[in-house]
């Protein structure tokens, strides 16, 4: 036979009742409820309360509270207590209980309280305690004497012209160097050639790096030719004013591209091509 703590808790838990709800029917604490669960009945303060908050248990989950008391005699203390001794008891818990939460309530109402008065006292405070004009001024001394205080303004050095057009120098590198720029736009790809357009303010620098030595040609709209050889690392430098850039190379799967050190992507479809030809539209 299951003992009568562990009969009430599981006749509880089939209701979905938690120890909270409980407590709040039975107007038992929570910690004396999950003593009577456990056959702790030693533990409560007194005892002798055990039959009667068995009883207020029993009924407040449906089961029948004189059987259950009778069938688990062997299990609960010698003395019984009444039924007024019980009531005692829990009105008696349950005043206990509102009186500390009353007592702390009016704990937050004076902290609340003490807080208000604080902030208002500061914010007065900075109107009473503060003049503003009761500053301590030269002038206010013996004004009989027109004395008039005048305020030194302190003189920054004059710049050297070497030091002026050095600055000068370096002010005008720092803004071409925030103006130069260069933008590489991948356009499309038709059998083994890639179309790109460039956008720069600077001079251009195509470079080739490869894992092993291939052969590359690079010429311009102007006809002129960079390279007709094989390499494995070069960077070529562009004329300025060219309009189109043609780069033709031979074992491309293991080389990279770059123009003023922005990669030039490839897409997937050809990524195994073996010859590329690369067009780069120039617009400066």
């Amino acid at each position: 036979m299951k003992p009568i703590g562990q009969i009430l808790r599981s006749k509880r838990e089939s209701l979905g009742m938690t120890l909270i709800d409980l407590e709040k029917k039975v107007k038992i604490q929570k910690k004396y409820i999950e003593m009577i669960e456990k056959n702790e009945f030693d533990r409560l303060p007194n005892p002798d309360y055990t039959r009667g908050f068995i009883e207020k248990y029993a009924k407040a989950v449906n089961l029948n509270a004189e059987n259950l008391l009778k069938e688990h005699q062997n299990e609960l203390p010698t003395k019984k207590l009444s039924a007024k001794e019980a009531s005692k008891l829990i009105k008696s818990t349950q005043t206990t209980r509102s009186t500390d939460q009353s007592v702390q309530k009016l704990l937050a109402w004076l902290l609340g309280i003490i807080l208000i008065m604080f902030l208002i006292w500061l914010i007065f405070s900075q109107f009473i305690f503060t003049d503003k004009n009761s500053e301590w001024q030269a002038e206010d001394i013996n004004k009989s004497r027109n004395v008039k205080v005048e305020k030194k303004t302190e003189e920054k050095p004059v710049a050297s012209k070497t030091e002026q057009s050095s600055n000068e120098k370096l002010k005008e590198k720092e803004n071409a160097k925030v103006e130069a720029s260069t933008k590489l736009t991948y356009k499309n790809f038709d059998g083994a050639n890639l179309a790109y357009e460039v956008e720069s303010t600077e001079p251009l620098k195509l470079k080739i790096d490869s894992k092993i030595a291939t052969w590359v040609q690079i010429y311009d709209d102007k006809k002129k030719n960079y390279a007709y050889k094989e390499t494995k690392s070069e960077t070529f430098k562009i004329d300025e004013k060219v309009k189109n850039i043609t780069l033709i190379s031979g074992n491309s799967t293991s080389m990279e591209v770059y123009i003023n050190d922005k990669k030039v992507s490839v897409p997937k479809e050809a990524d195994n091509l073996i010859t590329r030809t690369y067009f780069f539209k120039v617009i400066q």
